[in-house]
């Protein structure tokens, strides 16, 4: 069945004359990785290069990702009637991309690529992998099921994407199958300094501090059996850094911490609270799903709206939410 629908998903871009792709909700290098390679493969097959939508402007670290000038975050780009095809990558969230199909004023199908667990198959085709480290591999896969010779720019993509979601192979989501498509990319010319200059040569000192105040903030919370820390906006505003310099946060703690569960939880700058959570024992994609969020089982994450953090005894943190 897998390699079937690869097939489908293959005919259907290619019949495509007005195809859109979006990346998920939260910019990331799995999100981005796979929505470029794809966009690069659409230009091998001379077809024109369709638009990325993603939420805001693409952080920094990515902006030397090939085709990422494809990318807007104009809503604009959906009110096109000629629009006949739209493909979602690594995006959990069945509200999120319906409340952008809402835009588009015809009604085109829908392709659904990804690997989260907490997926509810939302498209017309739904290519969701549960077992795949990444939605990167995914479109690996794609590539071999049709008989697709990688280029260097979508294997660059490709190995930012597999890079991103094990953070360079070091979590629990790596496996073979994430080693096994790294070696193969590597092979097909993928720019492993291009990657790794994404991954990690990209914080400022001012992010640096930040992360320093998080560690500092380190406690163990026995309410939740588990490490906790926390950013208020003080913390990012004062640096004058934005929430996309910090991120990489939760996975950097995961792999220092002796700790089989941890929360990152971070004021937003809309007024909520965002709870990102790792695990080693636990299945917290279910907690995520029960708060309106998503992820995998060994990293999710969700967010309280209308909310912010309060420091209680000096030392441990609690969410409160707003008064109405």
């Amino acid at each position: 069945m897998e390699s079937f629908i690869h097939r489908k998903i293959n005919d259907e871009l290619m019949k495509a004359q007005n195809p859109v792709f979006i990346s998920d909700e939260r910019i990331d290098g799995d999100s981005l990785g796979a929505s470029l390679a794809m966009v690069d493969y659409m230009k091998q097959n001379d077809k024109p290069r369709p638009a990325v939508y993603v939420t805001e402007k693409v952080p920094d670290q990515y902006l030397e990702m090939p085709h990422v000038d494809v990318c807007t975050y104009d809503k604009e780009v959906f009110n096109d009637p000629t629009i006949d095809l739209v493909v979602v990558f690594d995006c959990s969230d069945d509200v999120y991309v319906r409340g952008l199909l809402e835009h588009i004023p015809n009604k085109p199908r829908v392709i659904n690529i990804d690997h989260h667990n907490t997926n509810p198959h939302y498209g017309d085709i739904n290519q969701v992998i549960v077992g795949s480290p990444a939605t990167a591999e995914v479109v690996f896969r794609f590539f071999e099921t049709n008989g697709v010779v990688v280029g260097k720019d979508a294997a660059t993509c490709l190995l930012t994407g597999l890079c991103f979601d094990t953070t360079a192979f070091s979590n629990e989501a790596t496996n073979d199958l994430a080693l096994s498509a790294a070696s193969k990319l590597i092979l097909q010319g993928a720019r492993v300094q291009d990657v790794i200059s994404a991954m990690f040569k990209n914080r400022s000192i001012a992010a640096l501090r930040v992360w320093g105040t998080a560690l500092e903030r380190l406690h163990f919370n026995k309410e939740y059996d588990c490490v906790i820390t926390c950013l208020v906006r003080d913390d990012i505003e004062n640096n004058q850094v934005t929430d996309d310099e910090i991120g990489g946060l939760t996975n950097f703690l995961s792999l220092v911490t002796d700790t089989d569960a941890l929360y990152v939880l971070r004021e937003t700058v809309d007024g909520g609270v965002n709870v990102s959570m790792r695990s080693s024992l636990r299945d917290v994609s279910q907690i995520a799903k029960q708060n309106g969020g998503g992820g995998h089982k060994k990293a999710a994450g969700y967010t309280i709206s209308n909310a912010k953090l309060k420091c209680v005894d000096g030392e441990s943190w609690k969410v409160e939410k707003a008064v109405n």
